[in-house]
């Protein structure tokens, strides 16, 4: 894809996400932020609707040749389709139900099985990330635009992201092995795809996902690492690859800002 395309997608992108997260925003606010059970048993909100249905329609208006696989649609899957629009409307909907805001909007460019866009926008937070591969990540944080860059990674400390309501044994496990290396082990819960955005702005070094995912919940965030010079992989070290198709769920895979620290060693031993 051109740059002057790519450019073009990612501010029609943000204001379909600014638009969206300020519905959502609207919802968590005010008393109608109750939630039922989808058939798979996770929750669902007014707010994950409301915001499907903005971006559904805005990212649909940029370009109408580009399709869009939503959390929250009923879509099918396309053979070999790209480019197409990858959405979680609202990732992180028990941070949304706990109400400790951090949660967050997430659209994702795919294109050749790859996100090479991303912007996740955490509403409740006034912290906003988006990026685009070899154009560069950005935070926007109370109207003020930072490029971000990840951290190398330390011998002697690592600050490790993790799940704040998806915390398990293999997790445990992991931060034990990270102990047994590093003088200092810092961890850092966080909820939805905030975890990746903590790497990508050098707040933290690893995340690493051992447990169930589905595309939509870590494109978006892959790409604004990915822009910032950051990593993710699966836990044998090959790239992650994403298809029109919402039953696709992703491999066990990493996050990490320094793609010269041998991780791929460290899960082969663990």
């Amino acid at each position: 894809m051109k740059e002057s395309q790519l450019l073009e997608l990612l501010d029609g992108g943000i204001e379909a996400a600014y638009k969206a997260s300020q519905e959502v925003l609207n919802i968590y606010n005010s008393e109608e932020a109750s939630f039922e059970s989808k058939k798979d048993g996770s929750p669902v909100t007014l707010a994950d609707l409301a915001s499907h249905e903005i971006l559904n329609k805005d990212l649909s208006i940029l370009d109408k040749r580009i399709p869009v696989l939503s959390e929250e649609g009923n879509n099918k899957a396309l053979v070999n389709q790209s480019p197409f629009w990858l959405i979680d409307p609202l990732d992180g909907t028990k941070e949304f139900i706990n109400r400790n805001g951090e949660f967050t909007v997430n659209i994702a460019l795919i294109e050749e099985g790859s996100p090479i866009m991303g912007i996740v926008f955490a509403p409740a937070l006034d912290q906003n990330f988006y990026g685009a591969i070899d154009i560069g990540a950005f935070k926007l944080e109370q109207s003020e635009r930072i490029e971000i860059s990840p951290i190398r990674q330390s011998n002697k400390e690592c600050y490790v992201t993790l799940s704040k309501s998806h915390k398990s044994q293999e997790d445990e496990i992991f931060i034990g092995k990270c102990k047994e290396i590093f003088e200092a082990v810092h961890e850092i819960p966080t909820g939805s795809s905030l975890k990746l955005c903590r790497v990508a702005e050098g707040k933290a070094n690893i995340y690493s996902r051992l447990g169930p995912t589905f595309q939509w919940d870590i494109a978006a965030g892959q790409a604004v690492v990915e822009s910032a010079g950051g990593v993710v992989k699966s836990l044998s070290g090959t790239p992650l690859t994403y298809k029109f198709d919402p039953e696709l769920r992703n491999p066990k895979f990493y996050c990490s800002g320094d793609d010269t620290y041998p991780w791929e060693d460290f899960f082969i031993s663990s």
